[in-house]
């Protein structure tokens, strides 16, 4: 959800073309497999596109080639810190640490709950993307 909703959002503040946006898990075990139906079902109701999103595992050349790397829980953050080398861990960042006033630093993963916790993570997810995108936008100008 969080692809779909980062690409929705550049494309609402006009950065969309400046910016490529893809996302991989530290531990996707279903490499190839399209987002949760609940996901695309809460996505697709507000209007946010998912096609084309599948898993798939970063690897060091994703970290490489990217100038931001927005990690979702602590598991995350301490895999891409393994796998990144030092020099370049500047650019990792919990993807909530860019939303003022945000008490929660992982995103939840709603994947084993119910419906409601797809709906609650795309809240907080899209809740978020106001800072994301402030905080991409000061780095790319």
């Amino acid at each position: 959800m969080a692809e779909g909703l980062l690409r929705h959002h550049l494309q609402q503040s006009g950065l969309r073309s400046r910016v490529e946006v893809s996302s991989a898990g530290t531990r996707s075990s279903l490499p190839g497999c399209r987002p949760d139906q609940r996901a695309q079902k809460v996505a697709a109701a507000r209007g946010i596109d998912l096609t084309g999103i599948k898993a798939r595992r970063v690897t060091e050349r994703d970290l490489e080639r990217s100038d931001f790397v927005f990690a979702m829980d602590e598991a995350n953050m301490r895999d891409l810190r393994e796998l990144c080398p030092v020099e370049q861990h500047d650019k990792l960042s919990f993807l909530l640490s860019h939303q003022a006033g945000q008490s929660l630093v992982e995103v939840p993963d709603p994947y084993f709950g119910s419906a409601e916790g797809f709906e609650r993570v795309f809240q907080i997810i899209d809740d978020a993307m106001g800072g994301l995108i402030s905080y991409i936008q000061g780095r790319i100008e």
